[in-house]
């Protein structure tokens, strides 16, 4: 049975999105261990983001029901998330 060309772009958006995933965290940890810092606000801050993005990604392209509006409803509130100020800069 032949894939067809819109599963084969599922497919590869998640195969993208997997790896941008564990790329991303990999260079996070690599920061913090150069700069020699520790888990703070902002390190959990930028690996919550690298963690969560491409898994809405994958979420909405793998899900067939998963609508538009709980989209925007998720990445206004990752919007927020990252606009967010923390006190104590890590």
């Amino acid at each position: 049975m032949p894939i067809s060309p819109a599963d084969l772009l599922k497919i590869m958006v998640i195969a993208i999105s997997g790896s941008a995933m564990l790329i991303g965290m990999a260079l996070v940890f690599a920061n913090l261990h150069k700069n020699g810092h520790g888990f703070g606000p902002n390190s959990l801050k930028a690996l919550g983001q690298v963690a969560f993005l491409p898994c809405l990604l994958i979420i909405s392209v793998s899900v067939p029901e998963f609508k538009s509006e709980v989209l925007s409803a998720l990445l206004g509130t990752v919007a927020g998330y990252v606009l967010s100020n923390n006190r104590k800069e890590d």
